[in-house]
């Protein structure tokens, strides 16, 4: 019955599976936990239970205990990570009645550690977990288990970020991948491990170890002959790598692909959101509305997507309504950080500047307690923004420029152009027109080679209020009042900001009135923010 499963490094988990299910009625113990490996490899889910039920029966039989307690945790486990809740626990409770019936040997000492230490986790208690996480691993090193070494270890860096120790916690994952690419650790522990590991480094901003770990699990993918479980997620985390890198062609692919043959609810909601947010930052925001709609069907939430969409379109109000609902309930640090950016931006669009400052402070926040390059990047960039906004050009350049940077070390082309164009904005308000002009049309030729539609509209308007700024024929004091006048200021307060009088500043109002050809101070106001003029 036994087939060699590899060929020049490819594993051939189909070509087992069915020469193994022809025959599952006649299969001893190993051969049966074989066939769930195999079954579960290639998406045969109820076949792998049955076989991995069987096979932990037939252990027992024979009398090898420590062998039913492997087959068993796998059952429970696996259920468990795929979302299969009360199924995975009812054999989690399986497994102690089988651990307490062994004699204690130190692999029966690994599985009951893990065990507990797993349903701690699952519970929501992430700090009790981290020492039993311990315990496991010490119990696993001790009986040479390496598989069992690596879901522990995955298990206690997941737990110690959740308790917030970061740098602890990214120094487990580390390891387990290290474990894995030694080769110690066997395909069905090396698939989990691999996507939990890469989840909670994207989860947490952290792009540059996921860009990397992404790479050899997708190495790893292609070496398994008929995989299932785990295509998805790595076409995923590829997609995801490939957006920020600025392969907007490839990612789109690569979503799409996983749209069309995901089973699994969670992979496939974030596959629709996935290609839901390409689309949008390639000015398809009908297709990107359906993708969104079919990712809210399946649980998954929108924002800042579906809020960018509605500012590409100019209904600012819907933009800051749905990312005020997400600041709420957003809790994985990345996605807060890309709410928080997001609302940023919404707010300097509609004038309000401490409203931006507020969201600003709050990324700052979130990029200080989980310290990676691309929320350091996020933080920097809103930073300039906002000041910018506030008429503080050169405070404005310092933080854009180190966003930028940032950007450029993340190889985040996209992130980098929209960079550029605040930096330009920022020369040109300090009076460097020339040089305003170079980064204009260095941010142009990046985002016409992405193909960012609605940025590209943005970049224009940007760049036609460095013209448009003078052609009402505004005199500097006028345009100093206006940029105050966007801000809300009354006429008292631009006397006293300008050391001016009262009666001078009414002037100065009526004749920006005359001069722009609007009715009132809200309408100034609405000119300054649509020709640039409000950034000061």
């Amino acid at each position: 019955m036994r087939m060699a499963l590899r060929d020049a490094g490819v594993v051939d988990w189909t070509g087992r599976f069915e020469q193994l299910a022809a025959h599952e009625a006649a299969l001893g113990g190993d051969e049966l936990d074989e066939l769930g490996q195999a079954a579960w490899f290639v998406g045969r889910d109820d076949v792998s239970v049955r076989a991995w039920e069987r096979a932990h029966l037939r252990y027992l039989d024979d009398g090898d205990l420590a062998s039913a307690v492997r087959c068993v945790f796998w059952l429970g486990f696996t259920l468990s990570e795929h979302g299969d809740a009360v199924r995975g626990g009812a054999w989690m409770g399986r497994l102690m009645e089988l651990c307490e019936r062994a004699d204690a040997t130190p692999a029966t000492d690994a599985a009951r550690a893990l065990c507990v230490a797993a349903g701690a986790f699952a519970r929501g208690d992430a700090e009790a977990s981290v020492p039993l996480f311990r315990t496991a691993i010490e119990r696993a090193d001790a009986a040479a288990d390496a598989d069992a070494l690596a879901l522990a270890t995955m298990g206690r860096g997941r737990a110690l970020l959740a308790v917030g120790r970061v740098e602890e916690a990214f120094a487990e994952l580390d390891r387990v991948m290290l474990l894995i690419a030694d080769g110690r650790v066997s395909d069905r522990a090396a698939g989990p491990a691999y996507c939990a590991v890469i989840a909670s480094l994207l989860g947490r901003g952290d792009v540059e170890r996921a860009r990397v770990w992404t790479r050899e699990l997708g190495d790893w993918c292609d070496a398994q002959r008929g995989l299932e479980p785990f295509r998805g997620e790595c076409t995923l985390h590829r997609a995801s790598v490939l957006q920020l890198g600025g392969e907007w062609e490839a990612a789109t692919a690569a979503a799409e692909l996983v749209c069309a043959t995901e089973k699994r609810t969670e992979t496939l909601a974030n596959a629709w959101y996935r290609a839901a947010d390409l689309h949008r930052v390639a000015g398809r925001p009908a297709a990107a509305h359906d993708a969104l709609r079919r990712a809210a069907a399946l649980g998954r939430e929108v924002q800042p997507t579906l809020a960018l969409l509605h500012r590409d379109a100019g209904d600012l109000s819907s933009a800051w309504a749905g990312l005020q609902a997400a600041r709420a309930t957003a809790v994985q640090p990345a996605v807060r950080a890309e709410v928080l950016a997001a609302a940023t931006r919404v707010a300097l669009d509609r004038g309000r500047v401490a409203e931006a400052d507020a969201a600003a402070h709050e990324l700052a926040a979130c990029a200080a307690s989980f310290d990676t390059l691309y929320l350091r990047a996020l933080s920097a960039r809103a930073h300039g923004e906002v000041a910018l906004a506030d008429g503080r050009p050169a405070d404005a350049l310092t933080a854009l420029r180190t966003a930028w940077a940032a950007w450029r070390r993340l190889d985040a082309p996209y992130d980098a152009a929209l960079t550029r164009i605040s930096i330009a904005t920022a020369i040109r308000d300090i009076g460097d027109a020339d040089g305003a002009e170079l980064e204009f049309d260095a941010a142009r030729g990046v985002l016409e080679g992405l193909g960012a539609i609605p940025d590209l509209a943005r970049l224009e308007r940007a760049v036609a209020a460095t013209a448009a700024v003078a052609d009402p024929g505004l005199s500097r004091r006028e345009r100093e009042v206006l940029v105050l006048v966007s801000r809300g200021w009354s006429n008292r307060r631009i006397a006293e900001h300008l050391f001016l009088s009262e009666r001078t500043v009414a002037r100065h109002v009526g004749s920006i009135l005359a001069k722009l050809g609007v009715p009132s101070r809200s309408a100034a106001t609405a000119y300054a923010f649509e020709h640039g003029v409000a950034a000061g």
